[in-house]
C-alpha cells in the first residue's frame, strides 16, 4: 500500500509554452521535474513531522518521488512503523508512545523487550494477545511475534505508515500545490535561461 499524488496541472499547462521550443523542450520538463523530485521528499518530510512524533530520518526513508515527462508520483511506503519508534515508554501500567505531537496514547498491559529469535529487531512494544482488548486509534496489531512459557501468543504493535500519514487531510493538498508551484517556477527560470541564449 502507498500514498500517491501525480495530479500536477503545471505539466499540461507549461507543455503548450515548451510546444514554441522545440529542441530545448524535452530538456526543460527533464530538469524541471528533476528539481520537483529532489525538493518534494524534504517537503513532505517537513509537513508529516509538524504532526507526527516521528524522527525524521524514519519519515524521509519512506518516502520516494519518481518522474518522468508526463507526471511526478510521490509516495509514501504501505509498511507499519513499529510503536518502538514512536518515542514509546515502559511505565507501571503498561507503555505510553506519542504518535501525534502533543498528544501520547497509554496502552495497559504491553511491554517493551526485544522479541525471542529476533535479537537484531531490537527493543519493540509487545502485548499478550488475551490482553490486548481495543487498542487506542492509530496503534495497531502488527504480527504475532512470540509465545509466553504458557504458549500465549505475543503481538507486535505498530503505528499508522507514512502511506497513511501523506493522506491526513489537507496534506495532499498542500503537497500538491507544493509540488505545481516549484514545477512552474523551475519552467519559468530554465525558459528564462533558454531565451537568453
Amino acid at each position: 500500500m502507498s500514498g500517491r499524488f501525480e495530479n500536477l496541472d503545471a505539466l499540461t499547462r507549461d507543455k503548450e509554452r515548451l510546444v514554441a521550443i522545440r529542441d530545448g523542450g524535452a530538456k526543460v520538463i527533464a530538469r524541471a521535474v528533476s528539481t520537483l523530485k529532489r525538493r518534494w521528499v524534504p517537503q513532505a518530510k517537513r509537513d508529516i513531522g509538524t504532526q507526527y512524533a516521528l524522527p525524521s530520518r524514519e519519515i524521509g526513508k519512506r518516502l520516494n518521488a519518481r518522474g518522468d515527462a508526463n507526471s511526478v508520483t510521490l509516495r509514501g511506503l504501505g509498511r507499519n512503523l513499529t510503536l518502538i519508534k514512536f518515542k514509546a515508554k515502559q511505565n507501571r501500567s503498561g507503555v505510553v508512545a506519542q504518535i501525534e505531537k502533543g498528544s501520547a496514547v497509554s496502552i495497559p498491559h504491553a511491554f517493551i523487550r526485544v522479541p525471542a529469535g529476533a535479537p537484531g529487531a531490537g527493543p519493540q512494544v509487545l502485548i499478550r494477545e488475551e490482553a490486548m482488548g481495543a487498542l487506542p486509534q492509530k496503534v495497531e496489531a502488527l504480527a504475532v511475534v512470540d509465545h509466553n512459557r504458557h504458549g500465549y501468543p505475543i503481538v507486535l504493535l505498530g503505528g499508522p505508515t507514512v502511506a497513511d500519514m501523506l493522506r491526513e487531510p489537507g496534506r495532499e493538498d498542500r503537497l500538491i500545490d507544493f509540488g505545481q508551484q516549484i514545477f512552474a517556477a523551475e519552467v519559468d527560470r530554465l525558459l528564462e535561461t533558454t531565451r537568453g541564449k
